[in-house]
C-alpha cells in the first residue's frame, strides 16, 4: 500500500516586528504550515531567492523600514505573478496602489482566523 505524504504548505512571514513574526509562526505552525520568517523587505528577497520553489504563500506587513511592503510584493510578484500575497498593516496603502501586487489586505489586529481562512482561499485557488 502506498502512502501519499501531503506537503505542509510553507507561508514567508515578513514583518519588522519579532512579536508579530513569532504570533504568526505560533498560529500558523498550529495550523499544519511551515514558516519562514523575515524581519525585513530585503531580507525576504534574499530567503525568497534561495527557497522559492517551497515557498507557497507570503504575509507581509506594510510599513518596514527600507522597503515597504507594497515594494517587496511588487518584487515578489514579479518573480512569481501567482504567488499569493497577503498585506496586513495597521495603515494600509490607497487601494489603486496595492490591486495587482497584493491578493488580499487586513488590518492589524484582526481575528487570526480571518488570516487563516483568507490564506486558505488564495492556496486553494
Amino acid at each position: 500500500m502506498e502512502v501519499l505524504l501531503m506537503k505542509c504548505p510553507t507561508v514567508l512571514c515578513v514583518d519588522d516586528d519579532a512579536g508579530i513574526r513569532e504570533l504568526y509562526q505560533a498560529l500558523l505552525g498550529r495550523n499544519g504550515y511551515q514558516v519562514i520568517a523575515a524581519s525585513n523587505g530585503r531580507n525576504a528577497l534574499r530567503v525568497f531567492q534561495s527557497k522559492e520553489k517551497v515557498i507557497d504563500a507570503v504575509i507581509l506587513d506594510y510599513e518596514m523600514p527600507g522597503m515597504n511592503g507594497l515594494e517587496l510584493a511588487a518584487q515578489l510578484k514579479g518573480w512569481q505573478p501567482s504567488l499569493p500575497v497577503i498585506m496586513i498593516s495597521g495603515s494600509p496603502p490607497p487601494v489603486d496602489e496595492k490591486v495587482s501586487f497584493v491578493d488580499a489586505t487586513m488590518g492589524k489586529g484582526v481575528p487570526l482566523r480571518h488570516i487563516l481562512d483568507r490564506l486558505e482561499v488564495l492556496l486553494a485557488s
